[in-house]
């Protein structure tokens, strides 16, 4: 009997995946993540992009509650969608990322753009 469910479902399914699979993403329980990757462990987590872009300047490291990806908050570069949507965007890492690359991108963007000018930004040696 579960042969023919799955073979019922896979063949009328409409290339959706699975109920079950779709149903994780679904509820508020498959979006909220309870384990935190040890790269998310070294920077502020948010609830949201939005949440974040508020409350950091230019340079922040952060990540979102539901995403693995790390973020760093820069300016729109270019494009007129970019620019309409602030003065903050957040520019994402992959999970792999390492984080000496993630760290070097916030000090360039907190260098460039940034307000304060602090000895650990000057004493910062990006490696190559």
């Amino acid at each position: 009997m579960r042969i023919i469910d799955l073979l019922q479902e896979s063949r009328f399914g409409g290339g959706r995946g699975s109920d079950i699979g779709r149903s994780v993403f679904s509820s508020k329980s498959g979006t909220t993540r309870q384990k935190v990757k040890s790269s998310k462990g070294r920077v502020k987590v948010f609830k949201s992009i939005s949440k974040a872009l508020s409350a950091s300047d230019y340079g922040s490291i952060f990540s979102t509650v539901a995403s693995d990806r790390i973020y760093v908050v820069t300016k729109p570069t270019w494009g007129e969608k970019s620019r309409d949507q602030g003065t903050k965007v957040a520019k994402g890492f992959a999970s792999g990322t390492p984080f000496s690359e993630i760290k070097g991108y916030s000090v360039r963007t907190r260098k460039k753009h940034g307000r304060e000018r602090s000895e650990k930004i000057s004493k910062y040696k990006e490696h190559k």
